[in-house]
């Protein structure tokens, strides 16, 4: 049965098949551009941080190869979404951390999506199977699935949240395979054939080296020769069957890969609930995405949400529906195999492509990105949806005028809430404030909270979010608690409340021994408290788990200097600097300790390195002016006294020199002894420049 829409339908369908293609993309991209212009000065945000922010093997500053391979291990130590990663590390190159540059790439690679998904289903829509029966109003069909998917609310954080660059790309090459699958089966002559599919397997392999979630890409192939190329019929079922063997087997091999199978069940040791639990509450989950696409309200729409866990079949009682509603889901699709290919086939590939994220993987319960590719079947069945019910009221124009209007009235509140949602990344703390009245439960919500009214200045307020987190309990990985506890105990540190800080850290490093910040700040902590023989096994601990910290050994060469063991402190000094030679702790320590043995040279050069890094650093010049005196160089103690006096300005020198020495008393990481002792030395270099 053809579709043959009447008024108002017919208008519209008929302007859609009349445009060129060319005209129908452009519409769609250039709507596209409009809703996500408010995104292009969004903030860097939660995932951003640690995978691009704070990642250094993304800032790229050359294009050698030892630099663009680095990226391709990301966070991990192994090779991981190395695509996606080189892109981070490619837009640093060009911008460095201007968000601008990250979020061009980003809408252009949801632009390129949106085209190729048009292409796509347009490509689908004509396929001999079909018979013809979608073919003679493809442009409407493939205009209206591009416009409802791209301006979907649900797709915000896929193309707003940059790290989540990973999703878009990954789904971009996961189509344009499916896309040259296609063109590679109707190819006339071999050659060309070969050709296409080999750009299949090429863009396979490219979304599989954005995301993980590209395994599930064989399975989706084969459905796709299965359902609307060779199609289903009995006497082909058992060869069909036998075919299922090759998808399945990449699908194996690709598991293997990318998942050791060993450590699944493990990694729920760190989860707040259990295998079984995760794949109880999924399918209500999965349904919950659907009711956001049906109702996109912007209030529905936030980055954590609250989620009741499903215990039992009966508990929450919505537990059993939802999966029967998924089983009648997937139920329908297979039935419609024969009958009705394409529907079968979208049927099926939204729960195909939500399988990795959402069954037994011990991975946060819900995100809304995770809905970027899958999706995409769902928005052409309702572009089939309705056409055949405009079909239905061909005789009803009234009616197919109110279902008209409320299909622009649909699209314009979708464009209305994707511009909404992105307003409220333009700065951290609408973000979170704005997750906080969502899901008030979530203590890592009010943990990311209080971290932005740190940056803010705030630290009462920083403080009350992170006590709230510790009282609200509610984390996705148990060792999450450690972090508003290390925030607190770096809040009553830089407060100069010591003793509270070092409860704080302590609790944390009880909870998560493997995290070496709040190690970090124990240490610092303890150091200033004066409990030196305290601090000096939380650091040994802390280099047996983490042997490769050049932070923990330049505090550990710091612990020791102070102990007054320099030959110890410069050894670890030494193996800090070998793993990260920028110039800090490990300098100072290698400096004054070269300097109390009395070797003047070598302490000289390491200071004047810390100088030549840090030209303001009070310490490092009032060390080097030290040492000048100590080696009879008039010349350099001249020059340091006059820096040091432009360092001054309009201060005292009891405020500049002052600071320094009540930190040394404090037992702080000041390695100068009596700084204000200095204050003759200044003035002797002064009188002589002045002589």
């Amino acid at each position: 049965m053809r579709f043959t829409p009447s008024l108002p339908f017919v208008s519209l369908d008929r302007f859609l098949e009349q445009r060129t293609h060319g005209f129908l993309v452009a519409v769609l991209l250039g709507l596209v551009a409009l809703i996500y212009v408010n995104s292009l000065d969004a903030t860097w945000i939660f995932d951003d941080l640690p995978n691009i922010v704070n990642n250094p093997r993304l800032h790229l500053n050359r294009l050698d190869w030892a630099s663009i391979s680095g990226t391709f291990i990301g966070t991990r130590d192994y090779i991981n979404r190395p695509l996606a990663y080189l892109s981070f590390g490619l837009d640093h190159y060009l911008h460095g951390l201007d968000v601008l540059g990250y979020h061009l790439v980003n809408l252009a690679i949801h632009a390129l999506t949106a085209l190729t998904l048009y292409l796509l289903v347009l490509r689908l829509l004509r396929l001999p199977i079909l018979a013809g029966r979608y073919s003679e109003r493809a442009k409407t069909i493939a205009f209206l699935t591009v416009l409802l998917w791209a301006t979907s609310p649900i797709q915000v954080t896929a193309v707003t949240v940059i790290v989540q660059r990973m999703a878009s790309l990954a789904a971009l090459f996961f189509i344009l395979s499916m896309l040259c699958y296609l063109i590679g089966r109707a190819a006339a002559d071999r050659p060309r054939q070969i050709v296409w599919l080999g750009l299949c397997v090429l863009a396979g392999l490219l979304s599989l080296a954005s995301k993980e979630n590209a395994a599930m890409l064989p399975l989706v192939l084969y459905l796709l020769e299965v359902l609307l190329i060779r199609g289903v019929d009995r006497a082909a079922l058992q060869r069909q069957l036998k075919l299922a063997a090759i998808p399945l087997t990449v699908l194996a091999v690709i598991t293997l890969v990318l998942i050791d199978p060993t450590k699944i069940s493990a990694s729920y040791d760190q989860r707040p609930f259990t295998m079984l639990e995760r794949l109880l509450t999924e399918p209500r989950i999965l349904i919950f995405y659907l009711s956001q696409m049906l109702y996109p309200d912007p209030g529905r729409f936030t980055l954590i949400h609250d989620v009741t866990l499903s215990t039992s079949l009966w508990s929450p009682w919505t537990t059993l529906p939802a999966i029967l509603f998924w089983l009648a889901w997937i139920g329908t699709g297979l039935a419609l195999a024969r009958r009705r290919p394409l529907i079968a086939f979208a049927l099926l590939f939204y729960p195909i492509n939500h399988l990795i994220e959402s069954s037994v993987l011990a991975l946060e319960l819900v995100y809304e990105h995770r809905n970027y590719l899958p999706s995409m079947s769902l928005y052409l069945l309702a572009a089939l949806g309705i056409l055949t019910l405009a079909q239905a009221l061909a005789d009803r124009p009234r009616v197919q005028g109110a279902m008209a209007l409320g299909l622009t009235a649909f699209v314009g509140f979708q464009c209305y809430a994707v511009m909404e949602r992105n307003a409220i990344f333009a700065h951290p703390l609408l973000v979170w404030t704005d997750n906080l009245a969502k899901a008030p439960h979530q203590s890592r919500v009010h943990t990311n909270l209080g971290q932005v009214y740190s940056l803010m200045g705030l630290p009462k307020k920083a403080r009350a979010e992170y006590q709230a987190a510790l009282e609200a309990g509610n984390y996705q990985r148990e060792t999450l608690r450690a972090v508003p506890l290390g925030n607190l105990g770096n809040s009553y540190l830089r407060n100069g409340n010591l003793a509270k800080a070092r409860e704080y850290y302590a609790q944390a490093v009880a909870i998560d021994p493997g995290a070496p910040k709040p190690r970090i700040g124990l240490v610092i902590a303890l150091m200033g408290l004066g409990e030196f023989a305290a601090a000096r096994p939380v650091l040994e601990e802390g280099m047996k788990r983490l042997p490769e910290s050049a932070n923990l050994l330049s505090l550990y060469a710091a612990l020791r200097f102070k102990q007054g063991d320099y030959q110890a402190a410069i050894d670890a000094a030494t193996r800090s600097i070998a793993l990260d030679p920028e110039p800090d702790v490990a300098h100072r320590v290698l400096g004054e300790s070269h300097a109390r043995l009395g070797d003047y040279a070598t302490a000289e050069r390491f200071w004047r390195v810390l100088v030549e890094a840090r030209p303001n650093d009070v310490e490092a010049n009032l060390a080097l002016l030290r040492l000048a005196d100590l080696r009879h160089d008039e010349t350099t103690l001249r020059a340091t006294a006059r820096h040091l006096q432009e360092l001054k300005k309009d201060k005292s020198w009891e405020a500049l020199l002052g600071r320094l020495d009540r930190a040394q008393k404090g037992h702080a990481l000041v390695f100068l002894t009596d700084p204000k002792g200095l204050l003759p030395l200044i003035e002797r270099g002064l009188a002589e420049q002045a002589g």
